[in-house]
C-alpha cells in the first residue's frame, strides 16, 4: 500500500475513526468515574549521623547507608511502627508506601498513596519516624559507633484532589486508542475485500486500463446537484468514446460488445450511453441487443421489441424492418426481439457474425450483450467482434467474479478494450477526474447547467406539441449525401434497406 492510498483509506474511512475516537473517550470517561480515586501525599525528611552526644549534618557515608534502608518503607515493620505512632489499628492504614533519595542531596522523600485524603496523609506523616524507628532497631543490634536518623523537615499535607484517575489522560488514551483501533478496523477492511473499490483493482484484476469512471447518480430531481452529476456522467462517456476510438492503431474498432461479470452491474445503461455520446459526435450508431434471456434496450430507448434480433437471425424478417430509428438522425436500435427458446445457439451461428459484418460497414455497432458468468452467450459473441467493454460496479462486483471472467474472456480469445468502472461515488474518488470545475455554483463552465428562464406559460396545445414525437431520420446507407441525413417523416416501405455484403 502506498503512501497516496493509505491517505485515501484514512479519507474514505473518516467515519470509522471518529466512531472509533468516540468510543475511546467514552471508555476513557468510564474508566475516570468507575475506577476508585487515588490520593497521594508527601513527605520530606533530612538524613543525618548521630553520636551519643551530637547530631552531625548528612554525609557520604550516611547517605549510602540510608539508601540501603529506604527499601525498607514498604515492609510490614515499618507500617506497624506507623501504627504504634499514631495510635492506630495496623489494619487500618491500607495503601502504598514508597521512598527515594533525592539524587544529589541528603534528603529522603516519602510518598504514601490511599483511598483516602486521610490515610495518604496519616501514612505520609508517620512513614518518617516508622522508618527512623526501624533504622534504629537494626542499628543497635550491629553495634555501629554512629547511628542514621531521619530528621522531619516537611510535614505532609492532606491532598484536596485524586491524583488518579487523570480525566484529561483518560480521555486522551481512550480517543488515541480509539484511533488506533478504528485504523485497524479500516486496514483490515482492506486486506479482507473481496469487492472491487478501485479502479487500480479493475486493473490488476483484468490487465487492462480503465477507459473512464461513471459516477453514481442519486435520486432524479432531489436537488440541482442531481444535474451536474448527470453532467458528469456525460462527460465520462464522452471520455470512455475518446479512449474507445484510440484504443486500436492497427485495425479500426467497429464492433463493440458490453458486458459485465453478472447481471445489475449497469452494463446495458453503459451500452445506451455509449451509442448516444457517439451519435451526438455524428458517428452514425447502432445499439443491438443480444441478451435476449433479459432484454433492454427496447424499453431504455423506449421503442417496439416484439421485432428483432432474433428474428433476423431466424430469417423471418429482414434487417430494414427489424432496424428502429430514434429522434436523433444518427442512432438507431435493434432490439432483442422475441425470446427464442435456444439464445446460446441463434447467437453462436454464423447468421450474427455475417449481419455483424453488415451492420458495421454502416454503422459503429454496440452489443449490449448477457452478462459472462451466467451464460456463455457473451463469450461465443466476443470472438465476432473489434472488442470487449467490461463494465464493473464500484463496491457491489466481487474481485473473484472479475477473475472467472477474465478467465472465461481469455479462454475465447477476445480481446477486452479495457474497463468501464461503473457506480462510482464522486466522494469515494476524491473528485479525481471531476473536480474540474463541475461543483462551482454560477459558473461559466459549459457542464454546469444552466436554470431555465423564466418566461409566459406554455397553452396546453403548446405542451402538447412538446410532447409529440419528433420526426427521425430512417435508415439510409452511409454514402448517401450528408443532407440526406436530416429528420424527415417517410413510411417504412419507402425507406431505403441497408447495404448488404454480396455473399460468395
Amino acid at each position: 500500500m502506498t503512501v497516496l492510498e493509505f491517505f485515501t483509506l484514512i479519507r474514505r474511512g473518516w467515519r470509522v475513526l471518529l466512531i472509533g475516537a468516540m468510543a475511546g473517550i467514552l471508555v476513557g470517561v468510564g474508566y475516570f468515574f468507575l475506577t476508585p480515586k487515588v490520593y497521594e501525599a508527601r513527605a520530606t525528611g533530612f538524613i543525618a549521623s548521630s553520636s551519643e552526644d551530637s547530631l552531625v549534618s548528612g554525609s557520604d557515608e550516611a547517605t549510602a547507608r540510608a539508601s540501603s534502608y529506604v527499601a525498607l518503607i514498604t515492609s510490614g515493620t515499618v507500617r506497624e511502627a506507623i501504627a504504634e505512632e499514631l495510635g492506630e489499628e495496623p489494619g487500618s492504614l491500607q495503601g502504598a508506601l514508597s521512598a527515594r533519595v533525592v539524587p544529589g542531596s541528603t534528603l529522603i522523600e516519602v510518598t504514601a498513596q490511599a483511598s483516602s485524603p486521610g490515610t495518604a496523609l496519616k501514612l505520609a506523616s508517620g512513614a518518617l519516624d516508622g522508618l527512623t524507628t526501624v533504622i534504629d532497631q537494626i542499628e543497635s543490634k550491629g553495634g555501629q559507633a554512629s547511628k542514621i536518623t531521619v530528621v522531619p523537615l516537611d510535614d505532609a499535607a492532606e491532598p484536596s484532589a485524586p491524583v488518579a484517575p487523570n480525566l484529561r489522560f483518560s480521555v486522551i488514551l481512550g480517543g488515541v486508542g480509539g484511533l488506533v483501533a478504528g485504523l485497524i478496523v479500516l486496514l483490515l477492511r482492506r486486506v479482507l475485500d473481496v469487492k472491487v473499490r478501485t479502479h487500480t483493482d479493475m486493473s490488476e484484476l483484468m490487465g487492462t486500463g480503465v477507459l473512464g469512471r461513471v459516477p453514481k447518480l442519486g435520486k432524479k430531481g432531489t436537488a440541482p446537484a442531481d444535474s451536474r452529476v448527470a453532467n458528469i456522467a456525460k462527460e465520462s462517456f464522452r471520455q470512455i468514446r475518446t479512449g474507445l476510438r484510440f484504443s486500436s492503431v492497427d485495425a479500426e474498432v467497429r464492433t463493440v460488445m458490453i458486458t459485465s461479470a453478472n447481471q445489475g452491474e449497469g452494463k446495458s445503461t453503459v451500452a445506451a450511453s455509449l451509442a448516444e455520446v457517439f451519435a451526438a459526435a455524428g458517428q452514425r450508431t447502432i445499439i443491438v441487443d443480444a441478451d435476449m434471456r433479459r432484454p433492454k434496450v427496447a424499453r431504455n430507448f423506449k421503442v417496439d421489441g416484439s421485432v428483432g434480433l432474433s428474428g433476423v437471425l431466424s430469417g423471418q424478417v429482414s434487417v430494414a424492418t427489424a432496424v428502429q430509428a430514434t429522434s436523433d438522425p444518427n442512432l438507431f436500435v435493434l432490439p432483442a426481439g422475441a425470446v427464442p427458446p435456444n439464445p446460446s445457439e441463434m447467437l453462436g451461428s454464423a447468421a450474427l457474425k455475417n449481419l455483424l459484418a453488415e451492420l458495421s460497414r454502416d454503422f459503429f455497432v454496440i452489443i449490449d450483450a448477457p452478462p459472462v458468468l451466467p451464460v456463455t452467450d457473451a463469450s461465443i459473441i466476443s470472438t465476432m467482434v473489434d472488442g470487449v467493454v467490461y463494465v464493473s460496479a464500484t463496491g457491489t462486483t466481487r474481485k473473484a467474479a472479475v477473475g472467472a471472467a477474465r478467465t472465461q474472456l481469455e479462454q475465447v480469445g477476445a480481446r477486452v478494450l479495457g474497463v468501464v468502472l461503473n457506480f462510482v461515488s464522486l466522494k469515494d474518488e476524491g473528485g479525481y477526474g471531476y473536480g474540474y470545475g463541475y461543483y462551482r455554483q454560477n459558473s461559466s463552465y459549459y457542464l454546469t447547467p444552466e436554470k431555465p428562464k423564466k418566461g409566459k406559460k406554455k397553452t396546453s396545445s403548446e405542451q402538447a406539441a412538446a410532447r409529440a414525437p419528433q420526426p427521425v431520420a430512417p435508415i439510409v446507407p452511409a454514402t448517401q449525401e450528408p443532407e440526406a441525413m436530416r429528420p424527415v417523416q417517410v413510411a417504412e416501405s419507402e425507406a431505403p434497406p441497408l447495404r448488404r455484403r454480396s455473399r460468395a
